[in-house]
């Protein structure tokens, strides 16, 4: 091992020396000098005598180590580095303490672990032997910059040798592993382990487990531990196990965890029952969270914060506002002062449900008790004021955020709010005056920003600021496409929707149904019957963006309105093959279609399966169907189509009940059918 760590360490000195810049070493000092007049007269007093060392010329072995370890416990690990690279630049002595606290420099200043490597190697050449701490500090930095392939053969080597891993070796890279979510090789590595598993490595692996919501494995963990490894669980794993099955949404079972660690006798703390508290919350189930707050105080422990904004958030959550509101006011008099989180929860609730004057109270009150709202809360009161109309009120809010100091700055989702009120208004002018301002503070806008815009220039006929704003988009994404495709059909700009449309296949984003759903309407809408149908054959033999029920209604539509019934009955039978069933959408169209072809028994097969299928015609087919039986005289249709909506109480609107009833008076046979609809509209009045 102390050759292969040779070879690297020599390459990790070498790129010390080029990195670090001694130039800058004294005027550093000088300045560190000032900042710890009064705050730490251990490191003033090193920093001097390092100085004068310095100036005097004389040996910077001692003053020099001495700096050296006096930075590194007040972390001012850039300059140790500094300080380092001077001794080596003048042969002084450096003793193993100052080489050890590199290594710790190294790690913290997240340096590429090479130069951990050529610390080591100075150890070497100094004639010291380093020791498993320094080793598991460069295990430590292996694993934080994900290099698990070196920490594992690291510590393998270190088992080949006299240096002997120890359990917080084992931890160290079982911890990496498990951040890094190489669950299964961090759990090889834990049966490898030559010495004993501690807690802390059943709560490492155990964490990790509950955390990718494998609880079975982290179950199976905790009883291997406790039954194989005689290991008792402390109330942190239990605690970890609690929050894992919350996660999950199985309070039940975390119930059943914390109920076992009252039997054992140990005292939940405060995180225990706010990790159990929320798990309720999260699931609306308030009852068993009140329950549990309750016994919280019996037993002696005080909510805290965290505690009230689990409340607070579980009770908006089930639409609870004004009891959250008052539970709020609880906090405040039992000397609990709510966080900005806390306040923020519950101006969300009442922003949402638009009481944005309530909303602005409770950011006056978090301003009396000393806590300043940030960019969250404000971003919730634009969202509040745009989503009621308010935008004067909502643009003067963020031009106070832009021009007072006194208020945090504002961020993209800030302009992002009042830029969408204002177009959901159709004020692009005032639109574009707050994108160009965002631009200004920001330095660009954001893909939410950008899409907002272009559908409301697309919208507005302004297809040239459209494609100002693409131009200014360096890589669009498929959301960008899919905005400029559907605006540029919409406008009946179809080549350019076409051009957007190859381009986004091109450059290999996968275009979405929805993409070429647009395409398709577009192409059947101006008669470009032959396009759709190749564009439609090319989406069938494209797998990630089969046909769905809207293209084959596009295409079955399509088809009649172009006269083509034998196509259209066709695609009903492909729509079946593929898994596909009409829709209400589906029927409507084959219904009116046949009837202006004029083939009324087709179009009522259609409305018979329509019934049949369970869809409720709407007023518009109903409509459709009996008016076309009264222009042709049908009684006996007109007849036999309101039997079926007399069965399936279907009630027909004001204006068609009057218009039926009319021409059905006009003969007495007809009298029964007229009261059965007239009794099934009575009947559904009441129920009303």
């Amino acid at each position: 091992m102390s050759s292969a760590a040779a070879n690297l360490s020599r390459r990790g000195a070498l790129e010390a020396r080029r990195l670090l810049n001694p130039n800058l070493l004294s005027s550093t000092l000088s300045s560190l000098l000032c900042d710890c007049e009064n705050s730490n007269p251990q490191l003033k007093t090193a920093v001097s005598v390092f100085r004068q060392a310095l100036d005097s010329n004389t040996s910077l072995s001692s003053p020099g180590n001495n700096l050296i370890a006096t930075l590194v416990r007040s972390r001012h690990h850039e300059l140790a580095l500094s300080v380092y690279r001077k001794m080596l630049d003048t042969n002084a002595f450096i003793n193993f303490v100052s080489l050890s606290g590199l290594l710790e420099c190294f790690l913290r200043l997240n340096r590429n672990t090479s130069f951990a490597f050529g610390v080591l190697a100075v150890m070497l050449k100094r004639g010291f032997a380093f020791n498993v701490y320094n080793l598991n500090i460069i295990l430590k930095g292996l694993c934080k910059n994900l290099e698990f392939g070196k920490a594992l053969t690291l510590l393998r080597d270190m088992r080949l040798n006299s240096i002997a891993p120890d359990v917080v070796s084992y931890n160290t890279v079982i911890r990496g592993l498990c951040e890094g979510g190489e669950l299964e090789k961090a759990l090889d590595l834990a049966k490898e382990m030559q010495c004993c598993w501690s807690l802390v490595t059943c709560g490492i692996l155990v964490d990790a487990f509950c955390k990718a919501g494998k609880m079975g494995e982290a179950l199976r963990l905790f009883e291997e531990m406790r039954v194989s490894k005689g290991l008792e669980a402390d109330l942190v794993l239990y605690t970890t196990l609690i929050r894992g099955f919350c996660d999950c949404g199985e309070v039940g079972r975390a119930k059943e965890v914390f109920d076992e660690v009252i039997e054992k006798g140990l005292s939940p703390s405060a995180i225990t029952y706010n990790t159990l508290i929320q798990g309720f919350c999260k699931l609306g189930e308030m009852k068993e969270a009140s329950e549990m707050f309750e016994f919280m105080k019996e037993r002696g422990v005080s909510p805290n914060v965290y505690t009230y904004t689990g409340l607070i958030g579980g009770l908006c959550g089930v639409g609870k506002t004004k009891e959250a509101l008052q539970l709020l006011n609880l906090m405040l008099e039992s000397g609990e002062e709510p966080n900005v989180v806390t306040y923020n929860v519950i101006l969300t609730k009442l922003c949402k449900d638009g009481l944005v004057g309530e909303a602005l109270e409770v950011v006056e009150v978090m301003k009396k008790r000393g806590t300043r709202p940030d960019i969250i809360a404000y971003n919730i009161l634009l969202g509040g004021l745009c989503g009621k109309g308010d935008l004067d009120e909502a643009s003067k809010l963020l031009c106070l955020l832009v021009n007072d100091r006194s208020y945090p700055d504002p961020d993209v989702r800030s302009f992002n709010a009042l830029i969408h009120g204002l177009c959901e208004e159709n004020n692009l002018p005032e639109a574009l005056e707050f994108y160009d301002l965002l631009v200004e503070r920001l330095g660009a806008a954001d893909i939410v920003t950008t899409n907002i815009m272009l559908k409301a220039t697309l919208k507005s006929g302004d297809v040239k600021k459209a494609m100002e704003l693409w131009k200014q988009i360096p890589i669009p994404n498929s959301d960008m496409y899919s905005t400029l495709i559907d605006g540029f059909c919409k406008t009946g700009m179809l080549n350019v929707a076409k051009g957007l449309f190859c381009k986004m296949r091109g450059s290999k984003l996968r275009p979405s149904v929805y993409d070429w759903n647009c395409l398709l309407s577009s192409l059947c809408k101006e008669g470009s019957l032959d396009q759709a149908w190749r564009l439609f054959e090319e989406m069938q033999r494209d797998d990630d963006s089969l046909p769905d029920v809207v293209s084959f209604n596009i295409m079955i539509d399509g088809s009649l309105r172009a006269g083509d019934v034998e196509s259209a009955e066709s695609l009903l039978v492909e729509m079946s093959q593929a898994g596909l069933s009409p829709d209400l959408f589906t029927y409507s169209k084959l219904i009116n279609r046949f009837l202006k072809l004029g083939y009324l028994e087709e179009a009522i097969g259609y409305f018979d399966k329509m019934v049949e299928s369970g869809f409720e015609p709407d007023a518009h087919i109903c409509d459709s169907v009996l008016k076309y039986c009264i222009s042709q005289g049908d009684s006996d249709k007109l007849k036999e189509v309101l039997e079926k909506l007399v069965e399936k109480d279907i009630v027909l609107d004001k204006e068609l009940t009057c218009t039926v009833m009319e021409y059905m008076c006009s003969s007495s046979a007809n009298m029964d059918p007229v009261k059965r609809l007239l009794r099934v509209a009575n009947d559904k009045e009441k129920r009303d």
